[in-house]
């Protein structure tokens, strides 16, 4: 008997910083209960076919004699016809069958290559989002069967303001698959983990900063469809994180923001201010916007 596979991965667009490579653990998806629901079923069949099989093998018991009385008339002929009440033949013809494969559409153009993403977003946007932040390319690689590029802003200089250290930062990245079908797909696996983690709350005695994610919010009018995660964290840290399908591209943008007290980068905990989850929402959306607009344009 073969041993059981482990569960498939989260996959590496949920990780910034993550690239080519998906991580190695996980908790186990939800499909994982339909594989055990699937192994009691088959046996319960085994079970139903040793019955079976056995049958013929001891000498059955004798028969109750019939109680019922035959009717005193038989039809003097039975008609060769069929019944009119049996329902018409629907099978279906080779035809149908072949016009019944689905085939995703799209009204976004397919991409046949990834675009250098720093340059996807005007200065003008990623200094008010992001003040004082520098672009540098991203680590993504191709691979699962797209291409790929990235790109992050982050701060090299601190941005005082009103007493406050404000960090700010944008991760943007861009993959490019082959069909609308795979990049629908795509879409799909990182939908479902969002909504798998969307409204919990991280319980592992062994992690520092504990995780709280908000609940799973649709935005309408980007790209085919998009949505949107809000995370902080006990260290004071919080980001919103939007995943986004276009055609046969697919978006991933997380911005960072917090406000640390005085001028401390390394402040944590109560010396920390997390960013509202309505400003990171508004400026992740931008951000997703624009990068559409740039990808089409």
């Amino acid at each position: 008997m073969q041993g059981q596979s482990a569960p498939p991965v989260p996959p590496a667009s949920y990780w910034p910083d993550a690239g080519g490579e998906r991580p190695t653990t996980s908790r186990a998806p939800g499909w994982a209960k339909g594989v055990m629901a699937g192994a009691a079923a088959v046996a319960v069949l085994g079970g139903g076919l040793i019955a079976v099989r056995n049958v013929g093998q001891e000498s059955p018991p004798p028969l109750a004699r019939p109680t019922f009385e035959l009717p005193s008339a038989l039809p003097s002929a039975l008609s060769s016809a069929p019944p009119s009440t049996l329902p018409p033949t629907s099978l279906p013809t080779e035809t149908a069958s072949a016009s019944e494969t689905p085939t995703a559409t799209s009204t976004f153009a397919p991409l046949k290559a990834v675009p250098e993403v720093c340059d996807l977003l005007p200065a003008s946007l990623t200094s008010r989002l992001a003040p004082k932040a520098v672009s540098e390319p991203g680590v993504q690689k191709d691979g699962y069967g797209a291409l790929r590029k990235g790109c992050v802003w982050t701060q090299k200089t601190k941005n005082l303001k009103n007493g406050h250290l404000e960090l700010r930062s944008i991760h943007l990245a861009v993959n490019v698959w082959p069909t609308v079908d795979a990049a629908r797909g795509d879409a799909a696996w990182n939908f479902d983990s969002m909504k798998d983690m969307g409204g919990t709350k991280e319980e592992n005695p062994g992690l520092k900063y504990l995780s709280t994610y908000g609940q799973v919010k649709d935005l309408s009018d980007v790209g085919d469809e998009a949505h949107a995660m809000y995370t902080s964290n006990l260290k004071g840290t919080t980001n919103v994180w939007v995943y986004l399908v276009m055609g046969n591209t697919t978006v991933d943008v997380r911005y960072f923001g917090t406000d640390n007290k005085g001028d401390d980068i390394l402040a944590q905990g109560k010396d920390t201010t997390p960013a509202a989850e309505d400003v990171l929402l508004k400026g992740a959306e931008e951000i997703s916007q624009q990068a559409i607009k740039a990808l089409t344009g």
